[in-house]
This record gives structure tokens, sequence and C-alpha cells, in this order.
């Protein structure tokens, strides 16, 4: 069975594999070619030229000199011709959306089910018993390594998605494995994360056990331990951060949408709000919900937090209803989004210490054009067709826009599989479920947002 695609015979359009070797050669290139001009110089330049001082001084410069440039030439071909990092030309031109005709997406979908159960493991753990599930990366699974809460918890998601017409995928286990990696202060933590349960993890992990029909008494009581981490003191460095808080809220919509916690958490969220001067004051999100400096202050802005903050301020309303804080600050989340026009991964480290447990760490990686597609989706449904063009009407111009948007944040994520399966832009090359989880998700909800039939324009 063909999971991968061989490394010699990339798709078509697809740039990860000459990326990665770009990236080596951005790394060593640069000294491997200043050495050699450096060592010919000082072979051919005659021993009369102002003694071995001078011979030395000008092959040295020379050397840096072609250094620098191999160096220079290999990043812009890096910014300029792979999809995968960071903003380079791409950006800026529109994409199309993909036509996924008649199979296309039921092949990759047929592709992330060949793949989730081809990496699946299952190891009798001494303590825990048997544990059925994903450990981070696809790749640990085909080591046979143990799963991990919060891979588990994205695989249940994906079988949910794929609705998978058999038992293969064994939801029954992935939900029994989740109960098991329990903490023993009830909640749930990612593997670097020591002893203690953390929300965002308590949260996801809910989340799909709620998803999937899990036992009500056992959700409640994982609830009352989640409701406990969420009091005011209790993980301050935790609840300042835009990525935990709305990891919360989207767990608690999911698992407990009458927690009386949401809408004090949608408070704190609209209440964390920066405004960027570069963008005509717009309000966005950074890295953090610090409030000292007052509302609305400027600071750093980031575009995978905004869209983390717009899509958990849309599903709030659909539960809450409408806040006008809330929808003018979501509202302004999605100008910004659409004006900055940027989907560079990011990555945030989250550090917290523990009086009795030391630190723990936790690496968030963010897939950045699948969370502003579904921010986008998420808002409120737009026209499926070009709204009429209309110079004068702001408001149609703005839908056509977020259409457009859209439109490249989704080719984006299409761009960035292979065989149903998302890998991540870095040299290693590893594939996390819950990449794979993020661009699935985004394609079946854009699938149901384009569902319909095309508008009836009669003939001249």
């Amino acid at each position: 069975m063909a999971i991968r695609r061989s490394p010699d015979e990339p798709p078509p359009g697809d740039g990860s594999r000459s990326s990665g070797a770009l990236v080596q050669l951005s790394r060593y290139g640069p000294i491997a070619g200043a050495y050699a001009v450096f060592q010919s110089l000082v072979g051919v330049l005659p021993s009369s030229f102002s003694a071995d001082t001078a011979r030395y001084a000008l092959a040295t410069c020379a050397g840096l000199a072609v250094g620098i440039i191999i160096w220079l030439s290999t990043l812009v071909r890096l910014r300029g011709n792979s999809p995968r990092t960071g903003r380079g030309a791409a950006d800026d031109e529109p994409h199309p959306v993909p036509a996924f005709g008649p199979g296309r997406l039921a092949q990759l979908m047929d592709g992330s089910a060949t793949a989730l159960l081809h990496c699946r493991s299952a190891v009798d753990d001494p303590a825990l018993g048997r544990l059925v599930g994903w450990p981070h990366f696809l790749e640990e699974g085909e080591e046979g390594q143990r799963a991990t809460a919060i891979s588990t918890a994205y695989g249940l998601h994906i079988t949910l998605i794929l609705d998978r017409t058999n038992g293969l995928l064994d939801p029954p286990a992935l939900v029994d494995t989740l109960w098991r990696l329990r903490k023993s202060d009830g909640g749930w933590a990612a593997r670097t994360g020591g002893v203690v349960s953390r929300p965002e993890v308590t949260a996801l992990v809910l989340g799909a056990l709620s998803q999937a029909g899990a036992d009500p008494q056992r959700l409640r009581e994982g609830l009352d331990v989640l409701e406990g981490m969420l009091v005011p003191g209790v993980d301050v460095e935790g609840m300042s951060r835009t990525y935990v808080v709305t990891a919360v809220i989207r767990g608690l919509l999911r698992a407990a949408p009458g927690s009386p916690s949401l809408g004090r958490l949608r408070d704190e969220l609209v209440a964390g709000v920066v405004r960027d001067a570069d963008h005509d004051d717009l309000l966005c999100w950074g890295y953090s919900l610090d409030t000292s400096s007052g509302p609305a202050r400027q600071g750093p802005v980031s575009v995978a937090h905004t869209a983390h903050a717009v899509l958990a301020l849309a599903r709030l309303e659909k539960v809450l209803g409408v806040d006008d804080r809330a929808r003018h600050a979501m509202e302004q989340g999605v100008t910004w989004l659409v004006r900055v026009g940027t989907f560079t991964h990011q990555t945030e480290h989250l550090r917290r210490l523990h009086p009795a447990h030391g630190a723990d760490h936790l690496l968030v990686r963010h897939f950045t054009a699948a969370l502003v597609a579904k921010a986008l989706l998420g808002v409120e449904p737009m026209p499926a067709a070009d709204p009429p063009a209309d110079p004068a009407d702001p408001a149609l111009a703005l839908v056509a826009q977020r259409r457009a948007h859209l439109a490249a944040a989704v080719s984006r994520v299409w761009e960035l599989q292979q065989e149903g399966v998302w890998e991540w832009d870095d040299d290693r090359q590893r594939r996390p479920v819950w990449m794979t989880y993020q661009g699935l998700s985004v394609l079946a909800a854009h699938a149901v947002h384009s569902c319909g039939p095309q508008p009836h324009r009669p003939s001249a």
C-alpha cells in the first residue's frame, strides 16, 4: 500500500522535497563555497603578491563574498519557489479554488483513512493497559510508539469526519484509550507536559469524547476537573494566551455548551484585542491576552491567533447569541485577516512553572492557512458565487475580497497534502496527526459550503 510518494517522484507542483534540499543547501552550501574559493585563490595567487598576509586576506574576502551570494540566492529560491515556506510570491497571487470534481475529495479522504489505519499503534502498557491510537507523528505510529492524548483525540476527530462505513479505525478503542490516558488529577496533558493536567489538552480530549458519544457521567466528571482549571489564578500563564483560551472555548462548546465559563472567556478574549497601527488600527489578536496596557492596546500581532480568536467568537455567537463588542471585534478581525493576506506557519512555546513538579513545556505549531480558512467559513455564510460588481457598495467589495482570500487559503491547504496526509514544512518532514485533522476538516467544511446548485443565469 502506498502511504507516501517516493522522494524521487514528487507530485506535480509539490516543492516539499526540493525545499528540503534547499534548506540543507542554505545551511552548508555557503560554507563549502567560501572554503573552495579561499583554497583556490591561495593556490593560484602569485607569491609576490604583497606577501602571504595580502594573499590570505584577498582569498578570505573572496570566499566570504561567494558564500554570501550562495546564501542569498538560496533564500530567494526558498521564499519564491516553495509553497511550504512562509510568505513567497504565491501569497501575492490569486489561488484558484481547488476543483474537487467527482471523487477528488473522496479519494483524498480514502488516503487519510489508509494512512491513519496503517500508522495506528496498539501497545500494552504495564500501568495503563492496552492503548490504541496515535503518537504525535504518523511515523512514530509506524515504529510502534505509544499513543498520546492529543494525537489520539485528533485521530478520533478525523475518524468522525471520515464517517467510515466500516469499523476498522475502531472508535470505541480510541475512546477507551483516551480515558486510560487521564492523569491522576482527572484531566489530560501533552506528552511533554509532565503529570499536571492542562486546560487546553483537557478541553480537546473532552470535546472529542463528547462528539463520539462517550459515557455522560464520566464526561461530567472530566468537565468538573476542567472547570476547576479555569478558576482565575489557577493557570495564570496558560489563561493569558490566546491559543489556550480559544482551545478551551472550542472544547467547552462541544462538550458543555451550557458552561457558565463561556461568557467570561468570551469577555476575556474580546478584552485582549490589539490594534494594528500598520493596518488602520484594525482590531486583531496576538499571542497574549495581556490587558495591563488598557483596552485595545497596540502590540505584536499574529495571523494565526487572530484566526483562532475569530473562529472562537463565531462559534460562541451561535451558542450564546450576539454580543455587540464581540461582534465588532470579530468583524474587524476578519477584515484584518483579509487585509494582511498571509498564511505563514507560526510556532509558539508555552512554558509553565509548577511549585511541586517544575516546568512543563508545550510547543504549539499553527497551520495558519487552515486556521484562516476555518475563521472565514465560520463567521457567517458567504455566497458561493461572485456578488454582482458594484464599486459603490463597500459591503459587496468586502464579500468579494473575503471569498478570494478564502479561495487562497483553501488552495494552500490542498497544496500541502500528499494522499490525504499533511506534513509540517521543516527539515524533518514529519507528519503530525493534528495537521491532517486541520487540513481535512477545512476541506470537508469548504465542500459543504460550496455544495449546492449553481444559480440559474437566463440566456440573453
